[in-house]
């Protein structure tokens, strides 16, 4: 027998049901008797009730070269508990033969279902990232966001993941840029029923550090529904750590005759790689500063007189990785993913060797053009 499709897969919440077709064609010389049978596998951490398939029409004669449609239906009962469910429709009793004993025949003609069983968390957590960039010495802020959806108070107790300080580089683990207790959490003990409450992050970054911070602030939220997402409520903090350059950047040119130069200077749209990775993953930074540059253009004698032209300002906005299922149409989904800041100087200056100097803010990459002439 030809089964289409061979698998399904629904997605329901509690007291949901869906329906879909599945497409039996005899490709024998004769017609086959086909009946229906609903196997469940014992051996599972979620296993579900036969009662929750049924399959019309119950049984069917399909002549040789025939087909037949079967409605399969899955409804999942009140009170199911979350997690991921299996069952197989075997439409005849052969089974595929095997040297070892089987707890569950294997059947030749068979059709295997999943049942990912779900609920919207009873406190959603609207920041479940935080990326940023820090500078060493520095003091940052960040709030999370937790709304109860639910009709009783929910106790919550944020806490530092014990298996935080550590990162994975390009050469294995790395130790971490700074400590856990470089970090404070300021939280409420409960957050009431259809409020939103906030828990406050204060990140003081030591002056001496440096490198990536990869760690986990756990929510301590009793909610099973956030077994699917994260646990107990998990939110991921990443932070790369750097220090603004004192020194600036210096290209030399040189003009063979007095002429028109035009200087264009630009950040990097992402940051660093670092950044473009969060963003991959769906991870937003947070504090962000807007670049600037501190631009001279020297020579032996003295400086010349930039004149900026313009200024632009382009970004681009990411809706995320993975967007969990109670945002999908919500506007609190979109992401800032950075900014590119492009400064344009002019300058008329003399023949003879000319020094530019670039000392950037709140960037750790930056382009630059330099254009004689018209």
């Amino acid at each position: 027998l030809e089964i289409l499709p061979r698998y399904g897969n629904f997605r329901l919440q509690p007291g949901e049901n869906k329906e879909m077709m599945v497409t039996i064609k005899n490709k024998e010389k004769k017609t086959v008797s086909v009946k229906p049978n609903i196997v469940i596998p014992p051996f599972s951490e979620y296993i579900m009730d036969k009662e929750w398939i049924t399959v019309t029409p119950a049984s069917a004669d399909i002549p040789a070269e025939g087909s037949q449609k079967f409605t399969l239906k899955a409804s999942v009962p009140e009170g199911a508990s979350v997690g991921y469910y299996n069952a197989q429709v075997a439409f005849t009793d052969e089974e595929i033969p095997s040297p070892y004993p089987q707890p569950v025949p294997n059947y030749v003609n068979s059709f295997s279902l999943s049942i990912d069983v779900w609920t919207p968390p009873v406190i959603q957590i609207t920041t479940p990232y935080i990326s940023d960039q820090l500078e060493a010495g520095r003091e940052y802020d960040y709030e999370i966001k937790l709304k109860n959806t639910g009709d009783k108070e929910i106790a919550i107790a944020p806490k530092m993941s014990q298996e935080n300080n550590m990162y994975y580089g390009p050469y294995g683990a790395a130790e971490s840029a700074f400590p856990d207790s470089a970090i404070t959490i300021t939280a409420p003990k409960s957050i009431p029923a259809g409020t939103t409450g906030s828990v406050k992050i204060h990140v003081k970054v030591p002056a001496d550090s440096k490198g990536m911070y990869n760690g986990m602030i756990d929510l301590g939220i009793e909610d099973p529904s956030l077994q699917r997402f994260g646990g107990a409520g998990g939110v991921n903090l990443n932070f790369n750590v750097w220090k603004q350059p004192t020194d600036p950047f210096v290209k030399s040119f040189a003009l063979k005759q007095p002429s028109s130069v035009t200087i264009e200077i630009s950040s990097s749209y992402f940051g660093d790689l670092y950044k473009l990775a969060m963003l991959g993953a769906g991870m937003g930074a947070g504090n962000a500063k807007e670049p600037s540059f501190e631009i001279y253009l020297e020579n032996g004698t003295g400086k010349a007189e930039l004149s900026l032209e313009k200024t632009v300002i382009k970004g681009g906005v990411s809706m995320g990785g993975q967007i969990p299922p109670w945002e999908m149409d919500s506007t609190g989904i979109y992401q800032d993913m950075g900014t590119q800041h492009i400064e344009t100087y002019k300058a008329n200056i003399p023949a003879g060797e000319w020094n530019l100097k670039v000392l950037p803010r709140d960037t750790d990459r930056f382009e630059y053009t330099i254009t004689i002439g018209e």
